[in-house]
């Protein structure tokens, strides 16, 4: 659990200076950076992956230790359809690039939970 906790501050820290240097450098609007939807379709099927990989987060940690991967594959997924569909709706603010970068980060940090934990169960 400790892992966990550690990946993700590591991943919060990480996406908020890249973040922040990507906003900087691609001269992205801070207007655009609130939680828009594109439109209902991204409302309602981010809205349905979110609440989903928050009860497989909440079943991972409490019942099923060895699923705990599901905690970053899950907020990658959520990551991944938000920056799909601000690429295709969405692409002249440029804001889909800082969804990608933190899904990017989770894939990471999955990996890295992956290695560290897997590999002595084998």
């Amino acid at each position: 659990m400790v892992t966990i906790i550690a990946i993700m501050i590591a991943i919060l820290v990480l996406d908020h200076f890249i973040n922040r240097k990507l906003i900087t450098k691609l001269n992205i609007e801070e207007s655009d950076l609130g939680k828009t939807y594109v439109n209902k379709l991204h409302k309602y099927g981010e809205g349905i992956l979110y609440w989903t990989s928050f009860i497989v987060m909440i079943i991972a940690i409490s019942d099923f230790k060895y699923l705990r991967i599901f905690i970053f594959i899950g907020m990658t997924v959520v990551f991944a359809f938000r920056t799909i569909m601000k690429w295709i709706y969405a692409k002249e603010n440029k804001t889909y690039l800082l969804s990608a970068t933190t899904c990017a980060l989770f894939i990471l940090g999955s990996v890295i939970y992956g290695v560290t934990t897997y590999v002595n169960i084998i």
